[in-house]
């Protein structure tokens, strides 16, 4: 459970991940389907052809931000989190209008990026802020209120696939993801009231 003591980061970046992944996995456990069933000449191979896009194209950019930040202050990883957020949640937005083959690496290599720009930087965040000594119960409750999170969202999203279609189900994935950035917001506008310094990093 999330208490005052936490620091304040660490609790930022769990509510964020629990939206974003929740968000995430929306889509993901039945994007073969919508490839299949919505995409003129999907099948199975070109949905994990797709999806391996996605991986390759995550890699190179979590490679680039991660040597790119190494030494970059806390405010400036916030910022970038929150781009690559918008990357990814654009994506969503992408293929809720998606209707071929090219489309669908296009923006599956767009959520790559955005997630390869996020992820070095959100981590750095977590794990430099961890409270000493607590660490493992940090992680135990991070990695348990994101589970929690992508358990609730794979049914959620079936749900709306099945009885509301992809497009919708695409929407409203874009905008929890959108969501997820509100914590990191907040975050900045009380240090900005309190300890100004810190933009100037």
């Amino acid at each position: 459970m999330i208490n005052k003591s936490m620091n304040p980061l660490v609790k930022v970046f769990i509510a964020s991940d629990i939206f974003l992944w929740s968000a995430w996995n929306f889509v993901m456990p039945i994007f073969a389907i919508f490839v299949i069933s919505e995409i003129a000449g999907g099948n199975i191979e070109i949905a994990a052809s797709a999806y391996s896009v996605f991986l390759i194209t995550r890699v190179v950019f979590e490679l680039i931000s991660g040597r790119i930040l190494e030494k970059a202050s806390d405010y400036k990883k916030i910022l970038i989190t929150i781009l690559g957020i918008l990357i990814l949640s654009f994506s969503y937005i992408g293929f809720a209008y998606t209707s071929t083959i090219t489309m669908i690496y296009f923006f599956y290599a767009l959520g790559g990026a955005g997630l390869g720009i996020s992820s070095p930087a959100k981590n750095s965040l977590f794990s430099t802020n961890l409270d000493k000594g607590k660490e493992t119960r940090e992680w135990g409750l991070y990695e348990a209120g994101v589970f929690i999170g992508m358990a609730v969202s794979a049914s959620i999203g079936g749900f709306v696939a099945k009885h509301f279609g992809f497009q919708t189900l695409f929407l409203l994935t874009a905008f929890l993801s959108l969501f997820s950035l509100t914590p990191y917001l907040y975050y900045l506008q009380s240090i900005r009231k309190s300890r100004l310094p810190f933009f100037n990093n």
